[in-house]
């Protein structure tokens, strides 16, 4: 089983260098290889997929944790199936998958994001954090974003995001982002890298070192909130101000517009106002 997942994984590498989905599979998959064993693929049952799970709720993993390695498993079958049409998976969907908990996206609340930008140290810091807020982008997009990706003397200024999937998408900046995208620029060193954001080793900096950014600043200013919930109140402040949800869903690069649809779910201006006209017209209720 460690050969044929390792040639699956070096096929996703070489297939899509730049994303890191290559070695989200291959982490998920060893968790499934060390619970089974280095066994033969068409050797491992559903039966071995139900202790797979049961072990992983044991551990404490989310079900998206689990559904997400359980899809992982899918796609390395699908992969070696290629080659063995006879193969079958032996992940079964109605069986094995755990119902999720669909939440609603949650902004950051306004005197979070006062708090955590007044401690924010350096210009570059500015920028990137200010990106994920007003742009929306993920936190691997701006680790990813170089220098040919930026148009910032067009008018209106904008940068080429290369989102999920390898998929290319634009993003406007307002005046207050582009103004700190140049103020950084302004002090970037002229160096060989050509990714924006450079570490003190002058080269890109990585998702992992731009997230203890985070850390570092929501320590000091008492707040607590992912750098995913940046995206999510940039959408948020969107839909709040009745942006169409197609709009918001080519500016945050979903594929699907259910995706973009919990946004409206969880700031829907015709429920408030169905609401609050029904509360002022019924009696004792103000």
């Amino acid at each position: 089983m460690l050969n044929e997942m390792n040639h699956f994984v070096n096929w996703m590498r070489r297939r899509n260098p730049t994303a890191h989905t290559w070695r989200d599979y291959s982490c998920d998959l060893r968790h499934f290889v060390t619970a089974v064993g280095d066994r033969l693929p068409n050797q491992i049952t559903f039966h071995d997929v139900d202790q797979f799970v049961t072990a992983q709720v044991g551990a404490g993993y989310k079900a998206s944790t689990i559904n997400r390695r359980l899809a992982a498993i899918q796609s390395l079958y699908a992969f070696l199936a290629d080659e063995d049409q006879s193969l079958v998976c032996p992940v079964l969907p109605r069986r094995h998958y755990l119902r999720q908990r669909k939440g609603l996206p949650r902004p950051v609340p306004e005197a979070d994001l006062h708090a955590f930008f007044e401690v924010i140290e350096g210009k570059r810091d500015l920028a990137m954090f200010l990106l994920m807020l007003r742009c929306g982008l993920r936190l691997a997009e701006v680790a990813g974003l170089q220098l040919r990706d930026l148009y910032l003397r067009e008018s209106p200024p904008r940068l080429l995001v290369l989102g999920k999937n390898s998929k290319e998408r634009t993003a406007y900046l307002s005046v207050q982002v582009a103004q700190a995208l140049r103020n950084y620029l302004a002090v970037r060193p002229t160096v060989a890298s050509e990714f924006v954001f450079l570490s003190y080793q002058e080269d890109g900096l990585s998702t992992t070192a731009i997230h203890k950014r985070l850390l570092k600043y929501r320590e000091a200013a008492g707040v607590y909130f992912t750098a995913h919930q940046l995206r999510h109140t940039f959408a948020n402040d969107l839909v709040g101000h009745d942006v169409p949800v197609t709009t918001v869903q080519a500016l945050l690069g979903h594929a699907w517009m259910t995706t973009t649809q919990t946004y409206v779910a969880a700031n829907n201006r015709q429920v408030q106002k169905d609401f609050y006209g029904a509360v002022g017209e019924l009696e004792g209720w103000e």
